[in-house]
């Protein structure tokens, strides 16, 4: 019983010995692991690369952690590139943006200066582009010539003659029909003239009429426009015969043939003689006759007719009196109508046809 007690003891003392080495290996490698994890972690944090994981497997998946590296590493040297530019860029100083130049469109351009209205203009084969030329309808005229523009009408003054060589409108029947005013008779002197015109005052008690050029009743249908003809630079000394009897026939008849043809020019005026009586403190002219002339461009039946009227009273028919505007032309040294071209002029001035109208 003995020997068997020491053996025992013998053995467990054996075991003892063992069991007290176990633990100081276990620290030993705890130390080791401790250690190889802070020198990775330490070598990673001082190191200019990602660290390097190895994983074991198949040899794809080595290659997409290949890529990942090389993507990794990509990225870090494009965004160390990119700071580089910022950097750069905020160095240097910022320009002011320039607008962009508008990309014109020659087709979409649009025209801004504004057109003159008074400018010739054609609008269709039966009209002509020149009647809407702002001097159209008046004869010819220099720089020196003193042209009044009123609202209505157009006339060339004459200070000598006190009165006006000719004078110039446009009769339309739209107008005509519209007529609904009364003459009132305010003769007075036109203000427009610079040099001053006639006073009603030097008709009184010289044994004429002061007569109209452009006629009271081409204008019913204004009452500004039939107040215009009033100015004393519209009036001429007539014979109360004339004024009362043939002169006004005839412009009657001319508002029928507006009225008939939709629109008519008209120029009228004063024909001298060689020797002139003189009336009034202004010394007004007294003519020997006077002219006038109608032209009508409506449509293609173009035409134009002229009259000489002696200034008296006369029983004679309208178209006793009637010429060509070439003949006109010569017998007062004037230019009727020169903005017209030139075929088109000889057309219609040299002849006439009292009956076409």
């Amino acid at each position: 019983m003995a020997k068997t007690r020491k053996k025992s003891t013998a053995r467990k003392k054996t075991n003892n010995q063992g069991g007290g080495s176990q633990p100081l290996i276990i620290l030993i490698v705890l130390a080791l692991v401790a250690a190889s994890i802070y020198g990775l972690k330490y070598f990673s944090d001082h190191s200019e690369f990602e660290p390097i994981t190895f994983e074991f497997g198949s040899d794809s998946a080595k290659e997409d952690k290949s890529v990942e590296r090389r993507f990794v590493e990509e990225e870090n040297n494009e965004s160390k590139t990119e700071l580089t530019v910022s950097s750069k860029q905020a160095d240097e100083p910022k320009e002011e943006p320039v607008a962009e130049k508008e990309k014109i469109n020659p087709e979409r351009m649009v025209e801004t200066v504004k057109p003159n209205e008074d400018l010739p203009e054609y609008n269709s084969t039966d009209r002509y582009y020149f009647s809407k030329s702002f001097d159209f309808a008046w004869p010819k005229y220099t720089g020196e010539d003193q042209i009044i523009e009123h609202e209505f009408y157009t006339l060339k003054y004459n200070e000598k003659t006190e009165q006006a060589d000719w004078v110039a409108y446009k009769l339309t029947a739209k107008n005509l029909k519209n007529a609904r005013f009364k003459r009132e008779d305010d003769f007075r002197p036109d203000p427009e003239v610079d040099t001053k015109s006639a006073h009603p005052d030097d008709y009184k008690g010289s044994g004429y009429d002061r007569g109209h050029l452009a006629p009271a009743a081409d204008f019913t249908w204004d009452e500004g426009g039939l107040s215009e003809t009033f100015y004393m630079s519209n009036m001429s000394p007539q014979d109360p015969g004339f004024n009362r009897g043939i002169w006004r026939k005839l412009e009657g008849q001319v508002r029928d043939w507006a009225m008939s043809n939709g629109e008519v020019f008209v120029v009228t005026g004063p024909i001298y003689g060689s020797r002139s009586t003189k009336i009034g403190k202004n010394k007004v002219y007294v003519p020997e006759g006077y002219y006038k002339v109608v032209l009508e461009l409506v449509g293609q039946d173009v035409k134009a007719i002229a009259f000489v009227l002696d200034n008296e009273k006369s029983s004679a028919e309208l178209y006793e009196y009637a010429l060509s505007v070439d003949d006109l032309e010569t017998k007062t040294g004037m230019d009727f109508f020169p903005s017209i071209p030139d075929d088109l002029e000889n057309k219609i001035e040299s002849y006439y046809d009292y009956s076409a109208w």
